[in-house]
């Protein structure tokens, strides 16, 4: 019976450690490297958890279920449960009246998987400790990249979310259509300078938007994914770019 229960305890170790690190690490590839060296991951909660956390720029060797490298090429976010992510939080923190252009590309492959409502891919996050000119602390996006089940009556459609208040207690969105999710890999750009934000399809200009009344508050960009619902979703990086 004691063999049998420490036989049990090893099978369930081993499980245990397949599960931890039986992936390979995205900083194994050259490409993701500068990013890496310049983001930490959030998962599953954005305050740190030594089992699933990377610190900023500690990224050799890691890997886990929620993070890692697939097909020996893809950088992977995977992720279950309502309001639980698995990001990256880039350390630079800038302003939107930037006069040298801030940029986030991506080539990006969507997996809704059977997530129930909406997921996030990048975002446009303002710094939770940091007051902007009108002295609030505003600990919201400006701007999130999502997935939506249903928007407006439409299905499996990309949209950008973007708060239109710089005030913490007035809740205003605006939803803007950037069209059906494509079924393989697909390239994003977003761009931030002198209070102007485009975002880009697959080259295509599809926002060119005045956020000047976000003027003054520290932001920082993330990507990954985050779940608005319930249910699994995974996201593919073919490349990640920020500047």
């Amino acid at each position: 019976m004691h063999q049998l229960k420490v036989l049990r305890a090893l099978w369930i170790l081993s499980a245990v450690c397949i599960s931890l690190f039986a992936h390979d690490a995205p900083y194994a590839i050259q490409k993701f490297r500068h990013v890496l060296n310049h983001a930490k991951l959030q998962a599953p909660k954005s305050h740190f958890d030594p089992r699933w956390s990377v610190p900023y720029g500690q990224f050799q060797y890691f890997a886990n279920r929620y993070f890692y490298l697939q097909d020996a090429r893809f950088m992977t976010f995977f992720m279950c449960g309502k309001k639980h992510r698995s990001e990256l939080r880039f350390k630079e923190e800038w302003r939107v009246e930037t006069k040298v252009p801030k940029i986030i590309r991506a080539r990006v492959y969507l997996f809704p998987l059977d997530q129930k409502k909406e997921f996030t891919f990048l975002q446009i996050h303002a710094d939770s400790h940091r007051a902007g000119d009108n002295g609030k602390i505003i600990n919201k996006p400006l701007l999130r990249l999502t997935w939506w089940k249903e928007q407006h009556n439409k299905h499996d459609h990309l949209w950008a979310v973007i708060r239109l208040s710089a005030d913490p207690d007035k809740q205003r969105y605006e939803k803007i259509d950037l069209g059906k999710r494509p079924n393989s890999f697909f390239d994003v750009s977003i761009e931030v300078k002198r209070s102007r934000m485009k975002i880009y399809i697959n080259h295509m200009l599809k926002i060119d938007k005045d956020v000047s009344y976000w003027n003054g508050f520290w932001n920082y960009f993330k990507a990954g994914v985050y779940l608005q619902g319930d249910g699994c979703a995974k996201v593919l990086f073919d490349s990640l770019t920020m500047k």
